[in-house]
């Protein structure tokens, strides 16, 4: 499980003006309580490529979800991601549910892409030569709107429908 002591120093910061990497503390701590209150828990997932604990942006579920979370983070306009097409394969290959998360300025804010709506943008997100798709909002988002709320995301995880 995701260490307490890792996320404890960020349990009193607010969502203002936060960089990418407070997003992604504040999204783990949030979604370890979510878990508790759930029945589910969080593991960094460590099947895939090598990673470091400064660039791991793939959570497990385990419990009564059973899911992986690709998520990526901007801090700051313009709100442009990298998504990992290497990432995305690993994901294809685990054979585990999963969902891509795009967060924007608090973990709060996002974009919830399922593997399905992934596969449908995979013919639209242009392909970058450092083997990025390039997403952003407008036509690589077209068909999912933005969640507001901690709430919203966890509604949207929780009920497995999008």
């Amino acid at each position: 499980m995701i260490g307490d002591d890792y996320l404890s120093r960020f349990k009193k910061s607010g969502d203002s003006k936060m960089n990418a990497s407070q997003i992604k503390s504040k999204f783990i701590l949030l979604l370890n309580q979510a878990g508790e209150s759930n029945n589910f828990r969080c593991y960094y997932w460590d099947k895939g490529m090598r990673r470091t604990n400064n660039n791991i942006n793939i959570i497990e579920l385990s419990g009564s979800l059973n899911c992986l979370i690709y998520f990526k983070v901007r801090s700051e306009k313009p709100y442009r991601w990298g998504i990992t097409a290497n990432r995305i394969n690993e994901l294809k290959q685990s054979n585990i549910k999963w969902n891509l998360i795009l967060f924007y300025e608090s973990p709060r804010t996002g974009y919830f892409i399922t593997a399905e709506e992934v596969n449908h943008y995979l013919s639209i997100w242009p392909l970058g030569r450092d083997g990025d798709y390039k997403v952003a909002p407008g036509k690589c988002l077209q068909f999912n709107k933005p969640f507001n709320s901690f709430s919203e995301f966890l509604n949207f995880l929780l009920s497995g429908y999008r």
